[in-house]
């Protein structure tokens, strides 16, 4: 059972077990796909972000490490000339938490696949999305939902009718509400607002794996986003066939958490009684550009700390160790 300290949580016998068995398990599944591991250093001494937790060593100002992706993305554009393609992870990142219930330590295990820039990515992402759906079975969850989504889907009409900045944020913080009606009221007066609205309202209109791509063709933005459209469903027809029993597939075509940092397919990892998604990931082809390396890159993280926690409050979603 985690105990909490303010923020802090200290794991007893039977958390702190299945902590480490988790992490065997999925350092391994990812270690037998070509993953290797990399562990950058858990204090940054630069570029540090707002949320972080930070101290001074001496004179200087330095956190702790907040984010892997981040991390990582520093380290190899740092060290390679060339990218490993393949790129595992495991242990704690610090952040300071929105909630006050949050805890500050958060235990992960992740992975990123590396692309030279140009190269199809069709590929990497069915191979993260397989794994991903294979993340129940190696930690003993019963059960398990996987949401396809694509963000090009919000940001490309957004950006094809010139919304950026705050207006933009209020139309996405629309969407996360799944109301397509608040769309419409933020956009009141703005030439795209019943483009915008007619968008939302296809975009959520329907929850239900492969048949909810068709829902696309409603929009007025329909041509822009034919490109997305087919890589979701080549991506499904790939997946599909190979769907675990004890796992449901989704697709929401409104998934915009995270929106300023993805920029393709996204998934996201949940479970009956969980409260929170237990793993996500995706595209985010800008990352590495920003650092000055012409690479594209997209992975997932499992969120082991919110798994600890539904293991405690909802065992019978788990089976049991042995």
């Amino acid at each position: 059972m985690p105990v909490r300290t303010p923020h802090f949580p200290d794991l007893l016998f039977g958390s702190a077990a299945r902590l480490r068995r988790w992490e065997a398990a999925l350092m391994g599944l990812l270690a037998a796909h070509g993953y290797r591991e990399l562990h950058p250093s858990l204090v940054l001494r630069e570029s540090i972000p707002e949320g972080a937790l930070r101290f001074f060593d001496g004179d200087e100002l330095v956190a702790l490490r907040w984010d892997f992706t981040v991390a990582l993305a520093g380290l190899l554009a740092r060290g390679f000339a060339a990218p490993p393609d393949r790129v595992a992870y495991a242990g704690a990142v610090f952040r300071r938490p929105i909630q006050p219930w949050e805890a500050v330590e958060r235990f992960e295990v992740g992975c990123e696949r590396i692309q030279p820039e140009g190269e199809p990515s069709d590929e990497a992402d069915v191979e993260l999305a397989c794994l991903l759906m294979a993340i129940p079975g190696a930690i003993g969850l019963k059960n398990a939902i996987l949401h396809l989504g694509h963000a090009a889907l919000v940001r490309r009409p957004l950006e094809a009718e010139g919304l950026f900045g705050g207006l933009a944020d209020e139309v996405v913080a629309a969407l996360s509400r799944r109301a397509p009606h608040r769309v419409r009221e933020v956009l009141k007066g703005h030439p795209s607002a019943a483009r915008l609205t007619a968008h939302a309202e296809a975009l959520l209109s329907e929850l239900d794996g492969p048949g909810t791509l068709n829902a696309l063709g409603a929009s007025p933005y329909a041509h822009l986003l034919e490109g997305e459209r087919e890589h979701m469903d080549r991506a499904l027809k790939a997946l599909l066939p190979i769907l675990p029993a004890n796992l449901e597939l989704r697709v929401d075509l409104a998934d915009v958490a995270g929106l300023g940092f993805y920029t393709g397919p996204t998934l996201r990892l949940w479970a009956p009684g969980a409260q929170q998604e237990l793993a996500a990931g995706g595209r985010y082809d800008r990352l590495f550009p920003d650092l000055g390396r012409p690479w594209q890159a997209a992975g997932f993280c499992v969120r082991l700390s919110r798994l600890l926690d539904l293991a405690e409050t909802r065992p019978d979603l788990f089976e049991p160790l042995p």
